[in-house]
């Protein structure tokens, strides 16, 4: 049994709609798909030798794991609605930044542990990462620092908040 979650899952509401779309196609294509593979590695007899029917089962017990673990998350869930007001850095919105002394701004944005994801386009990087930590209630011009984990210190300067 998974932990129940402590405190609120905060989530875009596109971050929603993609657990919610995760959760349907689990329950309705991938859970009906392993079984059918349970069902006909059963009917070829002798299980304790079988390696599709464990390697099904295995599939099953993650399925339903998954399952779980999005339903609980998205009984928690608080969406987030971006503050009208784009003065500072907020869960929700996106900023523009300039990493150190590189000419290119970079954006990313800012959402809650559930929904990051610094590899996409735009990067999205958590309320509780060390960047977005230190972006949130800044504003524009100003400058946060960030330890990197080699203990490097990179500076930011905000460009633009959206």
């Amino acid at each position: 049994m998974l932990p129940r979650m402590t405190g609120p899952v905060y989530l875009t509401e596109q971050g929603r709609t993609d657990l919610e779309a995760e959760l349907h196609d689990l329950i309705h294509n991938q859970r009906p798909a392993v079984i059918a593979r349970i069902k006909a590695a059963k009917e070829l007899g002798d299980l304790r030798e079988n390696a599709d029917y464990e390697i099904a089962r295995n599939e099953q017990s993650f399925i339903e794991g998954k399952v779980l673990e999005i339903e609980e998350k998205l009984r928690n869930a608080e969406i987030i609605k971006p503050p009208r007001s784009k003065s500072e850095v907020a869960l929700g919105l996106s900023v523009e930044v300039i990493e150190g002394r590189q000419k290119t701004p970079k954006v990313y944005q800012i959402v809650g542990s559930t929904e990051a994801d610094p590899s996409g386009d735009p990067p999205k990087i958590s309320d509780v990462s060390p960047l977005g930590k230190m972006l949130l209630g800044k504003r524009v011009d100003e400058k946060v620092e960030v330890l990197r984990p080699n203990g490097d210190k990179i500076i930011y300067t905000i460009v633009r908040i959206f």
